[in-house]
């Protein structure tokens, strides 16, 4: 199951720094516009998804699983990109106030990964 965690790391990796495009960097930095977000949230879901299914989930665990990804990682990406706006010093890549905001955003993201990862090994196992 240790190969499922860092699947699941390596997909969470590849959807939120590779696959990024300038309408969703936008998007996260003045957090106007919540559809790029959406997407990439639904991107890091697809992406799981696979991963999930090479590892031998269940259709039903999968809709699930999917979907925690989906929403949770909506929900801290629009958050982060509000906190960012509303506290313009968490804006500025050059203060360490954006890099802790930064840090926090990515251990809220591996905490979701471990949480599904924890599901998947106590169910499959």
């Amino acid at each position: 199951m240790i190969l499922l965690l860092i699947a699941l790391l390596i997909c969470h990796y590849l959807a939120d720094f590779c696959l990024t495009w300038p309408a969703l960097i936008r998007s996260k930095a003045d957090g106007r516009n919540v559809w790029p977000i959406l997407l990439h949230a639904a991107v890091h879901a697809v992406l799981m998804g696979v991963c999930l299914l090479v590892f031998g989930v269940t259709t039903e665990q999968l809709f699930l699983l999917m979907s925690l990804e989906l929403v949770t990682h909506f929900i801290i990406d629009v958050g982060k990109a509000a906190l960012s706006v509303k506290i313009p010093l968490l804006a500025d890549i050059k203060r360490k106030p954006y890099w802790v905001l930064f840090g926090l955003d990515q251990l809220l993201h591996q905490l979701v990964v471990a949480v599904i990862w924890y599901a998947v090994s106590i169910v499959v196992e």
